[in-house]
This record gives C-alpha cells, sequence and structure tokens, in this order.
C-alpha cells in the first residue's frame, strides 16, 4: 500500500522535474542550476539530491522520463503487423519530440556530452531508447511472420536500425536536418536494413517505400 509520505515524495519529484524540463526547454542544460531548481521547486538542494540525485541525474531522469513516455504511446496503439510498425514505432516518437522541441534539442545536446565523457557507459542516455527493444521485437515477429529470411541475425538488423536513427537524431539536434528529416531519415533506418534480408515480396514492399520518401534537406543525400 502506497503511503501518504512516497505520494509526497512522488509529487515533489515530478514538480522538480517539471521545473527542470521548463529550463532547459527554455535556456538549455547549462543554465540548470541546482540551487535554482530547488527554489523554483519549492524544496531545497539536499531534497534534490536525495530525490534525485546531481545535475546529471536529473538530466537522466528527464530521459527516463521521455523513453517511458514513449513506451506507453506504443503501448496504446492498436495490435498491428510487422510490416506496420516502423511507420507506427517512428510517427509516435516525431509526434512526441513535437509537442516540445526545444526540450528534447536541449536535453538531447546535454545527453551527447554527458554521454562523451570519459569513463562513461555505453549505455548511457539516448543509447539506451526503448526504440532498440521495440526494433527487436519487430525483427522477430517480421521473421515470424515470413517477411524476412533469417540469413541476417536480428541483433545485427536491430545495430544498423539504431546507427542510423542516433545519427539522424544527432543531425536534428544540431540543426542540421528538420523534423520532417528526422522522421523520413528513421525510416529509411528501418527500411534498408530490413530489406537486405527480406522475403522478395517484403522486400519489393519495402523498396515502393523508400521510393515514397522525400526528404526536404538536401544535407544527407
Amino acid at each position: 500500500m502506497t503511503t501518504a509520505r512516497a505520494i509526497n515524495k512522488q509529487k515533489r519529484r515530478e514538480r522538480i522535474l517539471a521545473e527542470a524540463r521548463m529550463v532547459i526547454a527554455r535556456q538549455g542544460f547549462d543554465a540548470l542550476k541546482l540551487r535554482d531548481l530547488a527554489d523554483m521547486s519549492g524544496v531545497t538542494v539536499p531534497t534534490i539530491y536525495n530525490l534525485i540525485g546531481n545535475k546529471e541525474e536529473v538530466l537522466k531522469a528527464l530521459m527516463m522520463g521521455a523513453f517511458a513516455d514513449f513506451e506507453s504511446e506504443m503501448e496504446k496503439q492498436p495490435p498491428a503487423p510487422a510490416s506496420e510498425l516502423p511507420v507506427i514505432m517512428v510517427k509516435t516518437l516525431i509526434r512526441m519530440i513535437s509537442r516540445n522541441e526545444e526540450f528534447y534539442r536541449a536535453t538531447g545536446l546535454a545527453s551527447e556530452r554527458v554521454e562523451n565523457e570519459p569513463g562513461k557507459p555505453e549505455n548511457y542516455g539516448f543509447k539506451r531508447v526503448p526504440l532498440r527493444a521495440l526494433a527487436g521485437d519487430l525483427c522477430r515477429r517480421a521473421l515470424e511472420e515470413g517477411l524476412l529470411k533469417g540469413d541476417i541475425e536480428s541483433e545485427s538488423l536491430v545495430e544498423q536500425i539504431m546507427a542510423q536513427y542516433l545519427i539522424a537524431f544527432r543531425d536534428w539536434v544540431h540543426q542540421i536536418i528538420t523534423l520532417a528529416d528526422l522522421e523520413i531519415l528513421s525510416l529509411r533506418g528501418f527500411y534498408i536494413p530490413l530489406a537486405a534480408d527480406a522475403t522478395d515480396s517484403f522486400r519489393a514492399q519495402l523498396v515502393m517505400q523508400l521510393k515514397a520518401l522525400r526528404p526536404s534537406s538536401d544535407t544527407r543525400e
């Protein structure tokens, strides 16, 4: 049974993260100061440390929250064949990002910097996106549905999908491409690896979908 104390702690944590999200969206990660965050949230700095941690942990908590939101959005989707999952996943991601582009861009920049610090685990931050698990499920289901031959290991296909998505996401974060281009390039990142192991009929379908994608930016061409 959840106690009143636990509920109050959770509410304070959510309030802290909400304020941090606004600061990062409006001013960037460097503008986030724990003392200022404490004042805005109506708590003390030690409370932030107790409930979340240091500034880096606040960033990580925000990212984990975004990942949880994405998983929640995906769980709301009606059942669909594996062939339709790339569009569902990518459009869900883009819809979420479009609600607060400033926050996702600023958080992406901060995550990139933190990930590149010496000694940082390979699975930190945006490298842990739940898209990886969903892509693995996609490959498994595509194999079960007879869309893939199974000549290429699913893990290899997932790594290629994720590599293409992360490159596109980084380009969007640095404003090299638009959000519309991020959607298109993310879909390409699914279709091309899948086509490498697709059955003839599924490959023909993927080729048609690839031809229909038209990026607005010339940067990645």
